[in-house]
């Protein structure tokens, strides 16, 4: 039998209401369609007990830890709330236990960027598929570009400033779309849910589907439909806001401030229990659904609750024009659905807007003024309220026929250009074009890493934890490093250097003890046998996670004895870091004979049924 190509993909949870998750999940199931391919999703933003992550066909495994010290970990600053959230410290592990052919890493490039330098990533066919939305492009993003043999970008306008600063082989890949999920609908249809949303077939609707984020430009929108409402009187028209109301902008208070009546808006409601979405005024952030008549089950629309994509079709479907107004973006997917669903489209000219903007989108571009963003002075589009007012007032005016063309039109260049069809199978070509990926068998270096290293007294903060790095963990950062930044923030806030250092020698033993030696020798160390205690345990995680208070009270009784664990690997993962653990011990034959245990330990602990039958063992209740 051939051997099926195994393909490690880390993204977004493919069933999460992100732009990511949307991608991840029409790119796999092209793939696992094909039947060609073993399937492992790294699935950030997710628990890794979610039980959504058995709906997939493939195999999707969770990346934020829930009990443990892992748990602990992720949660101890904002930095590691993310890093865990991308899956950044399950990635090795993943890679090691699977033994992939093809990695692929789809995100912002702060949520790929740390697999570039693993020993992994150039060993087997390797890409880093990410987001680049603004000029100047991030630093670190063109720096690491020649270590990236496969680079691929969400939009052309990254790709253009890659190419003119040297970088040829970087390549536009669009996120991917599944394009029958949105059409233009019958005249009928569309009355028929105007209609169920008591909306009248004589109001003119503007659209607008977005994450309620600081870049998506509300402020400007509202002022432009202000502008627009003022030089049409007579006109009945509204703006429809398709998001979270909970979260990003106050829209609230920016309708009050822009002079814009609260019910000349209205917004998706999605009721928790049924399911069922209604599009009305704001009236709060719980409603009792009309549907199912459930108290306080209706919310606004998110990435946590949000509505499928044939609801989301009937949404755009009310709309008479949809507008999206934003400070820079990656690819901005709802422009490409409203256009799939047969909407002439208002967008700002710049970032990936450029792209949307060429004459074959059909868009009406957006003018916009250039705004610097404090602290990493990225060049931002403000949208010029008055040009909204002026592109709605052409939409307006439009013949009904010309709409249809345009819209056409815009339909074809979607399909052409993002529909999943024509974005998987590049990624197709892709793999079947890779090597199968050989030399998994062979032994790992060991870490560059010394937790016991003699850290200088140095004045200069900066030098100070660069050093740190370059001592303890084995590496060279510079000044743009996240890390770096973290760190000196924190030094600023008043966090002592023993702090600090205690916890760089904690993360040098945690990686030198996820390195296991071939010989129980070399794990051994030169300790002698009267000087090493074994604790076996064979038990539930939760039993697991409570024996490591045993080992602290057994590292109290004696302090001055090597403590080994040997448990399944399923549990390892809760001991790596444990300071007071030499090493993990994993299925190892020896330790199932009581004479090699007798030999080689002073005594050994059982924490579950594992029987051991010498005078040397102690059993803890």
């Amino acid at each position: 039998m051939v051997r099926k190509k195994k393909v490690v993909f880390q993204s977004d949870f493919a069933l999460s209401k992100t732009g990511f998750g949307r991608n991840t999940k029409a790119i796999l199931s092209y793939l696992f369609n094909t039947g060609k391919y073993d399937i492992i999703s790294i699935s950030g933003g997710i628990t890794k007990n979610h039980p959504e992550l058995d709906r997939t066909p493939w195999k999707s495994l969770g990346v934020v830890p829930v009990v443990g010290p892992e748990a602990a970990d992720c949660n101890s600053c904002q930095d590691k709330t993310r890093a865990y959230s991308y899956g950044v410290y399950e990635a090795d592990k993943v890679i090691k236990e699977e033994k992939p052919d093809v990695y692929i890493s789809v995100q912002d490039f702060w949520g790929v960027d740390f697999a570039i330098h693993k020993p992994w990533f150039n060993k087997i066919t390797s890409a880093i598929w990410t987001t680049l939305d603004s000029l100047p492009l991030l630093p670190n993003a063109i720096k690491e570009a020649p270590n990236i043999k496969n680079y691929w970008v969400w939009s052309n306008f990254a790709e253009k400033e890659m190419h003119r600063l040297g970088h040829n082989h970087v390549k536009t890949l669009h996120g991917a779309l599944e394009v029958v999920d949105f059409k233009p609908l019958s005249q009928e249809e569309k009355t028929s849910i105007r209609n169920k949303n008591s909306i009248s077939n004589d109001e003119f609707i503007i659209g607008f589907v977005f994450r309620n984020q600081l870049r998506k430009s509300v402020p400007n929108l509202l002022q432009g439909f202000k502008i627009f409402k003022d030089n049409n009187k007579g006109l009945k028209t509204k703006l429809l806001l398709h998001t979270n109301w909970q979260e990003g902008w106050n829209i609230k208070k920016l309708c009050e401030e822009s002079e814009v009546p609260l019910t000349d808006i209205i917004t998706t409601y999605i009721c928790k229990a049924c399911r069922g979405y209604e599009i009305k005024n704001f009236a709060g952030p719980e409603l009792t659904c009309s549907y199912c008549k459930t108290q306080s089950a209706c919310v606004t629309t998110g990435v946590s609750c949000g509505v499928n994509e044939k609801q989301l079709n009937e949404i755009y479907n009310c709309m008479d024009v949809y507008c999206h107004p934003f400070t820079s973006g990656g690819q901005e997917i709802p422009i490409q659905e409203a256009k799939l669903a047969g909407l002439i489209t208002l967008v700002t000219n710049y970032s990936c807007g450029e792209e949307m903007c060429c004459e074959e989108a059909q868009s009406i571009p957006l003018e916009w003024s250039e705004y610097r963003e404090f602290g990493t002075e990225f060049i931002k589009a403000s949208t010029c309220p008055k040009s909204i007012a002026r592109s709605l007032d052409l939409v307006l005016k439009m013949d009904e026929q010309e709409k249809i063309k345009k819209g056409r039109k815009a339909r074809k260049w979607v399909i052409d250009n993002f529909s999943v069809d024509v974005i998987a199978s590049k990624i197709e070509d892709f793999i079947d074009k890779a090597p199968f990926a050989e030399g998994w068998d062979e032994q790992p270096s060991k870490p560059l890493v010394d937790p016991e290293a003699e850290i200088p007294d140095i004045q200069d903060q900066s030098l100070w934890v660069k050093t740190l790095y370059k001592k303890i963990l084995g590496r060279d950062i510079d000044s743009e490093d996240e890390g770096f930044i973290h760190w000196i923030k924190k030094l600023e806030i008043g966090m002592s250097k023993e702090t600090i250092i205690s916890y760089f020698r904690s993360t040098a033993k945690q990686e030198l003890s996820k390195f296991k030696p071939t010989t129980l020798l070399d794990i051994f160390g030169d300790s002698k046998s009267e000087e090493r205690l074994l604790f076996i345990i064979n038990s539930t995680k939760e039993n697991v996670f409570l024996s490591t208070k045993l080992i602290r009270t057994a590292k109290e009784k004696y302090p001055d004895k090597k403590i080994f664990v040997y448990t399944n690997k399923e549990s390892a993962d809760i001991f790596y870091g444990n300071s007071d653990i030499v090493d993990v011990l994993i299925q190892g034959k020896e330790f199932n004979n009581p004479d090699f245990l007798i030999d080689n330990f002073y005594e050994c602990y059982s924490l579950d049924d594992f029987s051991i039958k010498n005078n040397h063992s102690k059993y803890l209740k």
